[in-house]
């Protein structure tokens, strides 16, 4: 029963296929071929497990009706931050009933209000809007829940409705960060640098542009979507940096739209985020200084569709 590709099993699973508990007990003694990972669940070999395999044996230890959430789900669903950062901990939902706690590498979470779960790789797994919100909860810094909010929606692995109905029918409790993202989300912002940019404004008396609103011709041919956009002079600016960027492709993509903003003529002010955020001050100056430069000009007959609302 223990093979490559089925390297865990629980100790009920491995009798019901007829190895006695002795054999089991024996098979994870000191001089054993397998080991415990959790109480009644085995690994087939020595070696470290994988992180497939802790997400394997959590969910055999919190029993049929468990849902692997937060990092351990999303890393399954593709989310490349969630691979980066899932670390040795699987979380797991398990329902308000059941009696299994936390132990070892397996975090448990009891729970109400269970998702329909998605099959992932052969693992339940919660749907992405309900990783995100428990993957949230155990992440302390602003930056990183930022960093994997915008993930989820640039890359569309979930809209940002989802989100919202999944953080706002969540309980409260560790969800302070992913609600003050979820804000910044409907004001329009889709990455951790607008949103530190964005604060950096704030707190200088920078006029607060539209973020990632549409421009349109006045025949309703769309034209881009600038990071931030002050409508009433009709100029933007780009955070124009690969390293705030998701890969090369989305770089070159940001220059072809400098490029046909350009040609509607609509000022463009690029700005490198690591630049922007070591000198606010400086910064704020340059796009004072950019907006006055423009303001009262002839505007281009453009339609401005926005996004969301700044709160």
């Amino acid at each position: 029963m223990l093979a490559p590709g089925r390297s865990v099993a629980s100790h009920a699973e491995l009798q019901s296929a007829g190895v006695s508990l002795a054999t089991i007990c024996r098979r994870i003694g000191p001089r054993g071929p397998w080991q415990r990972l959790l109480p009644g669940v085995v690994l087939g070999h020595r070696g470290v497990p994988t992180r497939h395999e802790r997400a394997l044996a959590a969910l055999k230890y919190g029993g049929d009706d468990a849902l692997l959430t937060g990092l351990g789900a999303l890393a399954e669903h593709g989310v490349a931050f969630a691979r980066r950062r899932s670390g040795v901990r699987a979380h797991i939902l398990v329902p308000h009933g059941c009696h299994r706690t936390s132990h070892g590498f397996a975090l448990v979470t009891r729970t109400r209000y269970a998702p329909e779960p998605v099959d992932r790789h052969g693992m339940r797994c919660a749907p992405v809007a309900r990783a995100v919100v428990d993957a949230c909860r155990w992440l302390e810094n602003l930056d990183d829940v930022r960093e994997l909010v915008a993930e989820v929606v640039q890359q569309s692995h979930c809209t940002l409705d989802a989100l919202r109905d999944a953080v706002l029918t969540a309980a409260r409790q560790r969800t302070a960060l992913s609600r003050e993202v979820l804000r910044e989300m409907d004001a329009g912002v889709r990455s951790a640098a607008e949103a530190k940019l964005r604060v950096v404004f704030r707190a200088r008396a920078v006029p607060e542009p539209l973020w990632n609103a549409d421009l349109l011709t006045s025949s309703g041919e769309f034209i881009a979507t600038p990071d931030a956009l002050w409508e009433d002079v009709l100029a933007v600016l780009e955070l124009d940096s690969m390293a705030w960027h998701l890969s090369p492709t989305a770089y070159k993509r940001t220059q072809r739209r400098q490029a046909t903003l350009a040609r509607h003529n609509v000022p463009v002010l690029p700005i490198s985020p690591a630049d922007a955020l070591a000198d606010p001050d400086v910064t704020c100056d340059q796009v004072l200084e950019f907006l006055s430069q423009h303001a009262g000009r002839a505007l281009p007959d453009l339609v401005v569709r926005r996004r969301g609302v700044a709160a």
